[in-house]
């Protein structure tokens, strides 16, 4: 078991920063608490190290800083943790650094990968941005893959104007896999999600169809007073079996408009109906919330029977 930390001293790079003004408080405190992981890894108090090592880190970075954190993490079984700040250290160690201790960075990040698995996550469009298990993990398109702990995992990209898109993959300990995120515009792009284009279309069926009705029922009415004025310039038994030619064509004008007011009662109603249901599931659709990954779809359809005659219409909300 290691008794020393990795790297001792802070870089100089970083101790340089403190010649700034702006930095120089940042930066002498994160010397302090090098200092002080330092000694506390001296100590094996492997937590404590780690803690103020973390504390160093998110004041300032360093490959060095980065290198030690790695090592203690390590020790610590955190190793998604460990391979991303020991690859951090590796890629900004110092061109006259000790070889020594870049070949103990890279034997400490090649440990660290047998515990953990690699995701390569590509998308169709540029500037999602990538989360594992909800942990923002950087803007497409990645440089590099992703260190994710073995297990299920869900792998999710959002951009605005698009649908999210999540995928679980599992992951095995020591093996690379590839994951391809596809965005779908949203339709329409109305607030909240909800779709114009849909919303436009469900209020256009719902007025065609109530005004339709309105005015199947209107005629069909007309049709009605039509006949109802006939009636009374015939007598009952008129029209069974009339032999009078003036007889019979009104008979036969009464039986015509009868049958036109049954036949625009008929159709009027259902598609007076099924505008109101329309009407009825696109103000729902435009109103509620919108429930995350839940489809939305309408089908409105012509249904024509020898009694019956309409729309028909089913959807989701």
């Amino acid at each position: 078991m290691r008794t020393k930390a990795l790297l001792s001293t802070m870089s100089a790079a970083l101790l340089l920063a403190s010649a700034s003004p702006a930095f120089a408080d940042d930066t002498a405190r994160a010397a302090e608490l090098f200092a002080t992981g330092n000694k506390l890894f001296d100590e094996q108090k492997w937590a404590e190290a780690e803690a103020a090592y973390q504390a160093a880190w998110d004041l300032r970075k360093s490959f060095d800083l980065a290198g030690n954190l790695g090592d203690v993490e390590m020790t610590l079984g955190q190793h998604r943790d460990a391979a991303e700040h020991l690859t951090y250290a590796l890629e900004e160690f110092p061109a006259g650094g000790k070889p020594e201790v870049r070949e103990a960075l890279l034997k400490r990040l090649d440990e660290a990968k047998q515990h953990i698995g690699t995701v390569t996550i590509g998308t169709n469009i540029g500037g999602a941005k990538l989360y594992v298990d909800g942990r923002f993990v950087g803007q497409a398109p990645l440089a590099k893959p992703v260190f994710v702990d073995p297990g299920k995992r869900v792998i999710e990209a959002k951009l605005p104007g698009h649908d999210d898109v999540l995928k679980t993959v599992d992951v095995e300990k020591a093996q690379a896999q590839e994951v391809n995120l596809v965005l779908a515009p949203k339709i329409g792009g109305a607030p909240g999600g909800k779709s114009k284009v849909l919303i436009g279309v469900g209020g256009g069926l719902a007025l065609v169809g109530i005004g339709t009705g309105i005015g199947l029922l209107v005629a069909g009415s007309g049709a009605s007073s039509d006949a109802a004025d006939l009636r009374k310039t015939l007598v009952p038994g008129d029209c069974f079996g009339p032999t009078d030619p003036a007889k019979v064509a009104s008979c036969t004008e009464l039986q015509d408009r009868l049958e036109t007011k049954d036949t625009f009662t008929n159709v009027g109603i259902p598609l007076l109906v099924a505008g109101g249901v329309i009407a009825a599931g696109t103000i729902v659709y435009a109103v509620l919330p919108r429930k995350k990954a839940t489809t939305v779809g309408l089908v409105v359809a012509p249904v024509v029977a020898p009694t019956f005659s309409g729309l028909f219409a089913s959807g989701r909300f």
